[in-house]
Order: structure tokens, then sequence, then C-alpha cells
């Protein structure tokens, strides 16, 4: 009954920590070291490959050459394939965004983590409380909370470390083959996700074998058993990593890290930067662990095992990381190396609560340190840690020791100045605009998850109630991604591309700044190269699609969705297939003179709104070469002639002059006509055609038996609604 309890409790806190990630949610990439390990993700669920050629445009900063020429990353395959089945979900459905669903995770194992926080102290024999208030502090008063809304491997690797702790001491109350195995397996998913947390097997080794001495002395056959199970997932997680590095790099031992790559920093110096220094000190990051630091002597008195194992994995990895040539993490917030081990060092705070208890003036001073570790949180939940170090490094050069040891430059001061609403770095406030209905679901979803959190410490909580509250949970966060469905010009045209590929084509994108935005909204399933130009793309057997900004050259297709351009270039000299075309083909083109007829169109709906926008996708295909730039224009007009709305502009907004047309091009473009604010209501007709700017000559109609008829296309009509 006290486990079932336990477990509701804790399952209600999960959520609740969850919610409040998901209110906090960003959804987009904060370092290149996301994008490596979710460009990783990508390849795997689009094409079963392990390359990050999407990202080829950093060349070795993220990633390193395998021997078959592809860029691969250097990252663990954990989190790439803990984020692969939301990503794969995404893929599936054109409303969500691929990098906005797959950022959800870290969410998901970070609340995880705080369930096992507590469900461990619990085992420890202390209050619920006490461990519910140690989860809370854990996942709301210390770098898990930001480290939740990026995607770096740090929370998975603190997750599984912790679950293997946890399964350790189930194994010491409850002996049986299922808790060593679950406890190697929780080490080797920390190993999956960065290798480097060997360093902590040994301590969760001699843990296992203290409790195995505990209960069976020196008969050393009761030993064997446990230790094989808890070895052998381990092994598993090994051989993964080996096949892993020989997939990449054509040898299990090679990582792939550069040379340069090493434990070059001063051992002390790197010791007091993780530890103290005001740029990313972990203690000035997490105040409440200096609470955590006075409950590690009672804690110890308690739990000496427990103690000492959490003891270790903090000072292990702390002690691994400041030799290491950037022992600060790059672009972060505070000590992301040290996010790992976040939950052990919050493990002692039960020891701090106890013996607080029972001194006010001493529990006050903990509820301030609290205080204090939640402002810093906030601080880096709701304004993008990279815009003041981008400001900074642009005033002192990267990575200035002065930004990481001169207090005046700590980014727990700087911060605060970018405090206002068009920073906002939350999913329902980008640029300073509320998302209202996704503000008001996140808010609900927070008070529902407090709410049961509540009525489980009140025990009105049953095991149906629970599976209520993760099934709302999960259609909120489902919600949540619907609402925030990336929109604008880049996800037309990564749509448009993806209705028109073909099996055995490639696809270059040639401006890296379109990297994430098209990452989040291609679904298809080309190899997708980033690159300076179409011409570093390999393997493209049957064509290639460039998609990128500015002009694209004469191709057989051309596309123009406000400044992304897509061209499709065959592997030989064809005709595109309007068949192919992301809009309705016309069954009989309408031409406009000899040289140039409409084949397809897309009127998105029959109703607009005074003061709004109407989408128009026009498609043409040149008929025969021309000599003068004509601009088209797309008008709504009523039958008396009165213009509710008018575009004029140069086909692909003057990336693509008609001038530039062959034979056979096709030639799209995607407009917003605007609808003037003061249109009157009724029924207007979309009209469009070319015109030579210049003289004003338009190219007339020509119906099906080649007469003119006219000096414009009808495309159909529309309801303006005031």
């Amino acid at each position: 009954m006290k486990e079932q309890r336990d477990g509701l409790l804790g399952l209600c806190l999960a959520c609740l920590l969850f919610s409040v990630y998901l209110f906090t949610f960003s959804g987009i990439y904060h370092s290149s070291d996301e994008m490596s390990m979710l460009a990783a993700t990508d390849s795997i669920a689009r094409r079963g490959a392990l390359d990050i050629e999407l990202l080829r445009w950093t060349g070795e900063q993220q990633g390193s050459y395998g021997p078959d020429g592809h860029l691969y990353s250097r990252k663990g395959i954990g989190t790439t394939l803990v984020a692969l089945p939301h990503y794969w979900l995404a893929l599936q459905f054109e409303g969500l965004g691929n990098v906005q669903t797959a950022m959800l995770t870290s969410g998901a194992l970070t609340a995880l983590t705080g369930l096992l926080v507590f469900l461990l102290l619990r085992r420890l024999e202390y209050a619920r409380g006490v461990a519910l208030s140690v989860a809370l502090a854990f996942g709301l008063g210390t770098m898990a909370w930001p480290y939740a809304r990026y995607l770096f491997s740090e929370s998975l690797a603190g997750l599984g470390l912790m679950a293997s702790a946890y399964f350790l001491l189930g194994f010491r109350d409850q002996p049986g083959p299922a808790s060593p195995l679950l406890a190697g397996a929780g080490l080797g998913v920390a190993l999956l996700a960065r290798l480097n947390n060997a360093i902590v097997a040994p301590f969760l080794g001699l843990v296992l074998l203290a409790y195995l001495f505990r209960r069976n002395g020196r008969d050393w056959q009761k030993f064997v058993q446990p230790v094989l199970l808890f070895v052998v997932p381990v092994l598993a997680a090994l051989a993964i990593i080996g096949w892993y590095n020989w997939a990449r790099f054509g040898s299990p031992l090679t990582t792939g890290y550069l040379p340069e790559e090493r434990f070059s920093t001063p051992f002390f110096e790197g010791l007091y930067g993780l530890l103290l220094s005001p740029g990313r000190g972990l203690l000035w990051y997490n105040p409440l662990l200096w609470a955590a630091l006075l409950g590690w002597v009672p804690f110890f008195r308690k739990h000496r095992s427990e103690a000492l194992l959490a003891g270790a994995v903090v000072l292990s990895n702390v002690a691994f990381y400041a030799s290491w040539f950037l022992w600060w993490a790059g672009h972060a917030w505070g000590p992301r190396f040290l996010v790992t081990v976040l939950p052990f060092a919050a493990l002692p705070l039960a020891g701090a609560l106890q013996a607080m208890s029972r001194r006010r003036w001493l529990l006050a001073g903990l509820v301030a340190l609290a205080l204090a570790s939640l402002a810093v949180q906030v601080l880096a939940v709701v304004v993008d840690f990279n815009l003041y170090l981008e400001d900074v490094y642009a005033e002192l050069g990267l990575y200035h020791p002065a930004t990481l040891f001169e207090p005046g430059y700590s980014a727990l001061l700087q911060q605060w100045h970018y405090l206002r609403p068009g920073n906002l770095d939350l999913a329902w406030a980008r640029g300073g605009a509320v998302n209202w209905p996704a503000l008001t679901l996140g808010l609900l979803a927070v008070a529902v998850s407090g709410t049961a959190l509540w009525a489980a410490w009140q025990k009105q909580v049953r095991r149906w109630t629970a599976a209520g509250l993760l099934a709302i949970l999960g259609l909120a966060s489902l919600r949540s991604l619907i609402l925030y469905a990336p929109a604008g010009d880049i996800a037309q045209a990564s749509h448009a591309l993806a209705a028109m590929e073909r099996e055995g084509e490639a696809v270059a994108l040639t401006d890296s700044v379109l990297t994430g935005a098209f990452q989040n909204t291609y679904d298809g399933s080309l190899p997708a190269w980033g690159v300076p130009s179409k011409e570093g793309v390999q393997g493209a057997e049957r064509g290639l699609w460039s998609v990128g900004t500015g002009a694209a050259g004469p191709a057989a297709l051309r596309l123009q969705v406000g400044a992304v351009h897509v061209a499709f270039y065959p592997a030989q000299a064809e005709r595109f297939d309007t068949q192919r075309l992301p809009v309705p083909v016309l069954a009989t083109g309408m031409r406009l003179g000899q040289a140039v007829e409409l084949v397809g169109l897309r009127v998105g709906g029959d109703t607009v709104r005074a003061g709004q926008e109407l989408e128009v996708a026009l498609y043409w295909r040149a008929l025969a070469p021309m000599d003068t730039s004509y601009t088209v224009f797309l008008q709504a007009v009523d039958e008396d002639g009165a213009k509710a709305g008018q575009v004029d502009q140069l086909p692909c907004d003057g990336g693509c002059p008609t001038t530039t047309w062959r034979p056979g091009d096709i030639v799209g473009s995607h407009y917003r006509l605007p609808v003037a604010r003061d249109a009157a209501a009724g029924s207007y007709q979309i009209i469009a055609g070319m015109y030579d700017l210049g003289t004003g000559e338009q190219l007339p109609f020509v119906d099906a038996q080649g007469r003119e008829a006219g000096t414009y296309l009808s495309l159909g009509a529309i309801q303006v609604q005031p």
C-alpha cells in the first residue's frame, strides 16, 4: 500500500514537472550540439542513415568525416535514439514541427528523473514531504529546469545514472534478478548518452558489491548472478557504442573527436571554474546546492553507501571535466556538463531539510536559497542565454576569460538586462506576440497537474485518475505542438518540396540560416545536404533540389515562397512533370499569349476577412523564349471592377525574370494577396495576368480555340467578409 501511494504521488509529481516544462517550452535550437544529435535522428528517421550531412556547412565544428566521406556526429547515440520516436511521429503529420516535437524529449526525461529522486528518497525512509520537496527542488530549483527545454545528452545521462542507483537500492531491499539487470540498463543508457559516464561505473559496482557483502558475507558464489546481470546490459551498451563508432568512422574504438579536443586545462583552474567561477560556477547557478553541501553530513550519517555514491558521482564528474579544454561547454547556461550530476547533488537536501526543520532560522535560510535558485532558473527559462553571450563575445572575443572569471561579465548579472517582451524564449510568446490559446492551455495543464499532486498528497488519487492525468498531458502536449505549428515561407517551401520529390533525388540546402526551420518543417525522405551551393551534393542520381534564399539559376522548376526559393535540376535534360506540382493541376492550361501558360493554381479558401491576406499559388510553364521581362499581377475585383486587393511582382520576386525562362520550365510563386481593410463585403473574382512594366502592355488570354479573350485569367471567386 505504501509503495502504491508513493508511486501515485511520484507519478503526479512527474506530471507537474512535465507540465511546467511544457508551459515554458521553447522548441528551437540553442546550440549546435543539439543540432548535431538531432541531425543524426533526422537521418535515421527519414532514411535509415547515420550521417549529419544536413550540417555539412559546419565542417568539423560538430562532426567528423568517416572513411566514406560523409560527415558524422561526434556525440553519443543515446539522445539521438531517445528523440527518435518523437521525431518519427512528427514526420507523419504536416502540422507537427519535427524539431519542436523532439524537443519535448528532455522535458519527459527530466520529469522522470524527478520521479526517481522522490522514489529513491522514499526507499531511504525519508518522509514523503521531504522526498517531495527535494524532487521539486531538483526539478525547478536547479539547472535541470532550463535544460529540460534543450536537447543535450546530460539530461538522459542523469536519468540513466539515477535509474541505476534507484534499482541498486531496490536490490538492497528486495533481492531479485530484475533489480541488478535494470540497474545495469540504467548505466548502459548513461553510457550511450555520454561514454565518459564510465567513470561512474566503478562506484555503482562498488555499491552493488557492498549490498551483496552486507547480505551474503563472503559467500562469493551468491555474488556471481547479480554481478553478471548488472554487467550484461553495460556490455550491450558498449557493443552498441562500438558498432556506432565502426559504422561512422571505421573502427569500434574511434569516437571522431579531434586531436585538439583534449584535456589541456590546468586542473585547479577548471575545478574552480566548474564550482565557483562567477561565469559558470555550479554553486552560483544552483544556489540550493549550498544547502545540499551542509546536508551531506547528516545524509552520510544515516545512509553511508548512498551518500558516498552521490558524492563520488558529483566529484568524479567535476574532476573529469576540470581538465577538459572546453570545461565550460561553450555556448551554454552555467556548467552544462554537470547537469548529469544534479539529481545526485540534490539528494543531500533531504538531510538538510530534516536537520533544519527543527531550527527555524536555518529553515528560513533554506527558503531564501530556494527562492534564489528559482529566480536563477526562471531567468534562464524566459530569455535565451545566447542573446547575452553573442553580445559579450562580439565585444571581447569568443570565450574570453573575463566571461568566465570576472563577476561583472557573469550571465547571472547581465541576463537581467535582456528581460523584455521581444526577447522571451517561450513558444507561446515568441517575439513578444502572445499565443493566447497556447498560454491558456499551458496554464491549465499546470493547474490540473498541481491539483492532482495535491489530491495524491491527500490520498484522493486512484490509478485510473493517474492514467487520466497522463492522457490529459499527452493531449495537451499534442495540442500545444499543433498551436505552435511552424508556418511562414520556409514551411510552405518545405511542404511543397515534400509533395514534389521522388526517390533517387537529393536536396541542397544552400543557406545555413534556414537549417533549423527547414529541418522542423520538411517531412520528405530525401537526403538533405547543408552546402553553400548545389555542386557540393553527392548521390542525386535522378535530380537535385536546391533550397535557399535569393535567386536560383535557370532550372526545370523554380518556386519562390517569400524569401525562400526551391529549384529542381533533373539529372538529364527533361521537362518537369506537372503532375508532381503541389497544387491542383489544370486539365487544360490557360495561356497568356504564345509564350506562357498557367498549369497549376491554388487559392487558399473561398472566404477572407477584410484586412487579412489570401494565399494564392500560381505555377506557369514557359512555351517559348521571351525577350521581355513581364510583371505578374494578382487582383481581387468585384463585378464593377473595384479592387479589394492587388499584388504586382516580378516572377520569384525578381529572382527569375521571364527573360530567363526556357521552353518547358515551370516557375511558381506563392503570393499573399492583401485584402483592404475598407473592402466592401461581397463576392470578388481573383484574376491574374502579366504585363510589361515599361509599356503597360498586357499579355492576352488565349482560349482553347486560340482566340484572344481578354487580358487576364479568372482564377475563381471568393467572399470578402467584414
